[in-house]
């Protein structure tokens, strides 16, 4: 930061530093939306590139990050899967139950 552009804030008072305030979060959200769209158009060039369409990769990315996700699949139905969080699966439950080890299932 150049300390010729140094505010003494200790000399301003209460409605100098809220119109400094709302200034700064007016260029926070400026330079947050010019981020976003210096990332969209970066995004669509890799689209371009790549022969797709936005909403391709989108949807790609959804099923990707679903399949990474999954840690435990049911051995008897590929179709049943956790990801070790929140309550246990039924069939999981049952195959614990019926004295089977959590990692046989593991992904």
């Amino acid at each position: 930061m150049n300390n010729s552009n140094t505010i003494n804030l200790d000399n301003l008072n209460v409605d100098e530093l809220r119109a400094i305030t709302e200034n700064a979060q007016q260029l926070i959200t400026k330079k947050q939306h010019q981020g976003l769209h210096d990332a969209y158009i970066q995004f669509e060039k890799i689209a371009k590139a790549s022969g797709s369409t936005i909403e391709e990769i989108l949807k790609a990315g959804e099923s990707l990050e679903k399949k990474r996700n999954i840690k435990y699949r049911n051995t008897e139905d590929s179709n049943d899967t956790w990801t070790g969080r929140g309550r246990k699966p039924t069939w999981l439950v049952a195959a614990l139950a019926a004295g089977q080890d959590i990692e046989d299932f593991a992904v």
